[in-house]
């Protein structure tokens, strides 16, 4: 990991704030977040892929951001309360695997569950080699092979040969619920089901745990074995796990998944377009909480009502304080763009390349297109329930939580006045909590509250009306291709037909004058055939086979030769049409 960033400007403006925590690394590291010169340098720390936290400590007038603290900073940060004007701070993490100390500095402060914070100090999964695969593929015929001859051997040995296997199952078992641990990591769990959420509610806390999928167009898999195969069943996007905590103490907490976890830092040219996409929500949210130039502030896409506002009056500015965690919380997990490119906009890559086999179909059908459509219905349905989760989470997050009886009976809680005064003595003595703050979870404020529920409207109409509309599209495909492909052999059984009819009709035209050859070939006694007379009934009985033939034809409906053909009449319309037209054409 890079050493603590420090940038050039000097700490002339510090808060007292920091100089009073006693902490070299704090003071060196936080600057004014509201410079033009520090924040140019924290904008290129964002898009770094060695930096590993920042925090940023804000409110209406003051700023200050800190990149690549230790767990002890955090822990002196957290610990010591912040001044009226700087009412709002977010710490963000990144490669959470190697701040495994920092992590634990946030759960012991915040009190998280141990289940949550070992979820989050997991390590990332390495990937698995084929020669392993192969290994492991090659053990498994091995062992089935000699479970064949075990069992070939005579009955005197069946019951030494049993108990051996009673003790290598037992052997088997075991290792197979050790490697059942080691595989059911946190990372491996949230890779193969792509549309795991969680929410967890804490007396401080509540905590977002979801995928992100992000659009970043890969290698396409070209070959078609095993792995290919489930490759293509999921969507061509990056996925990274977020998770998104808003604290009781206007601290809001993002904690980012690293998308090359084995690199080192050291990433390629498409490795670093890939991280500033997965990074680009956030380092916009990040550019809007600085009051200096910023690039595209102008822009209405992504302005945010955090640190700038319109309106100065008494109301606005009594509730900026209780809005800005609660706004900042929602806008770090809106991510408008991924949706956007992914799903919502118009000519999409999922609506494009179905438009594109629906041409491909009226071309020529095969079964080649079935197979295409199969795999985007399963990245379909795979982006559908990702977009389920993010629904089901908004849900939960805009309910309301109920005090129950349990909560205040035989417990410290109070409802209200009138039950504290009505209370013993006893009781009176021991240290009441408030029902309020008996509650699990952080209320969010009503700006953040109509956001999520504006943000729910979206998801439903346009993101997942959009893929249901191209999985309907996709059904409609697949039976189209079936419809053509059965149109395509009603058009091959006609042409067999049509063909011996033509046959059909040969024999018919040449029957007549074989016939009448055999005639003219037997010697008959007193009869004399010349050359002549054959050559005259060959025309003229070759001539009658034709207008019998096509009278035929005419009645029967059975002149046209090809597969689709218009009527001769028509042709010779659409002939003269044409001649005429070009003659109209040359002559003016």
């Amino acid at each position: 990991m890079a050493g603590p960033f420090r940038p050039a400007s000097p700490a002339v403006d510090l808060s007292p704030y920091y100089q009073e925590l006693s902490d070299d690394d704090i003071t060196e590291s936080f600057r004014n977040f509201d410079d033009e010169r520090n924040f140019d340098l924290f904008d290129r720390q964002t898009r770094n892929p060695n930096s590993s936290n920042f925090c940023i400590d804000f409110g209406d007038d003051d700023a200050f951001c800190a990149f690549d603290l230790g767990a002890d900073s955090f822990s002196r940060l957290l610990q010591t309360p912040r001044p009226p004007n700087l009412h709002t701070r977010w710490i963000n993490l990144w490669q959470p695997y190697n701040q495994k100390d920092t992590l634990h500095t946030l759960a012991k402060h915040y009190d998280f569950s141990p289940r949550l914070l070992g979820f989050m100090c997991s390590d990332p999964v390495p990937p698995k080699p084929k020669s392993l695969q192969s290994k492991k593929s090659s053990s498994t015929l091995r062992s089935r092979g000699s479970n064949k001859s075990q069992k070939s051997q005579g009955s005197s040995k069946q019951t030494s040969l049993d108990s051996e296997e009673s003790i290598g199952m037992t052997e088997m078992m075991q290792s197979t619920q050790l490697e059942l641990v080691r595989d059911m990591s946190h990372y491996r769990m949230v890779d193969e089901v792509w549309h795991w959420s969680s929410l967890d509610w804490g007396r401080r806390f509540i905590c977002l745990g979801y995928n992100t999928l992000h659009n970043v167009r890969t290698n396409t898999p070209v070959e078609h074995d095993d792995e290919t195969d489930q490759s293509r069943d999921v969507p061509y996007a990056k996925r990274v796990w977020n998770w998104l905590l808003l604290c009781a103490d206007k601290t809001v907490i993002s904690i980012t998944e690293d998308p090359f976890p084995f690199s080192d830092g050291n990433l390629r040219a498409q490795e670093l377009k890939t991280l500033y996409t997965v990074r680009r929500n956030l380092v916009s949210v990040f550019r809007q909480l600085t009051k200096s130039p910023t690039p595209l502030r102008e822009s209405s896409l992504v302005m945010l009502p955090i640190r700038h506002r319109i309106g100065n009056s008494e109301e606005e500015t009594a509730h900026r304080p209780t809005d800005s965690p609660g706004l900042l919380f929602y806008y770090l997990f809106e991510d408008w763009f991924t949706t956007y490119s992914l799903v919502a906009r118009r000519e999409h890559g999922y609506a494009a390349e179905l438009d594109r086999l629906r041409r491909e179909m009226l071309v020529k059908a095969n079964l080649t297109h079935v197979d295409q459509l199969h795999h985007i219905g399963c990245q379909l349905k795979v982006l559908q329930r990702v977009y389920r989760s993010y629904e089901l989470i908004i849900e939960r997050v805009l309910k309301k939580q109920e005090v129950t009886l349990a909560s205040l009976k035989n417990s410290h809680i109070v409802s209200g006045f009138d039950s504290l005064a009505s209370s013993t003595a006893q009781v009176a003595s021991m240290p009441q909590i408030p029902e309020a703050e008996s509650l699990l979870g952080v209320s969010l404020s009503s700006a953040a509250r109509v956001r999520f529920e504006r943000l729910k409207d979206r998801l439903l109409l346009y993101a997942l009306s959009e893929i249901q509309e191209c999985i309907d599209q996709k059904d409609s495909l697949v039976m189209m291709n079936f419809n053509l492909i059965a149109i395509k052999e009603s058009f091959s059984v006609e042409r067999l037909t049509r063909v011996t009819l033509l046959l059909a009709k040969i024999t018919v035209v040449f029957m007549p004058v074989t016939l009448m050859t055999g005639y003219f070939s037997i010697q008959f006694s007193g009869v004399e055939f010349t050359v002549k007379s054959y050559w005259w009934a060959f025309v003229g009985i070759l001539g009658l086979s034709l207008v019998l033939v096509f009278l035929f034809s005419f009645f029967s409906g059975t002149m046209e030769g090809k597969i689709i053909s218009r009527p001769w009449s028509r042709m010779a319309y659409d002939i003269s049409k044409r001649w005429l037209l070009h003659r109209k054409r040359k002559g003016c």
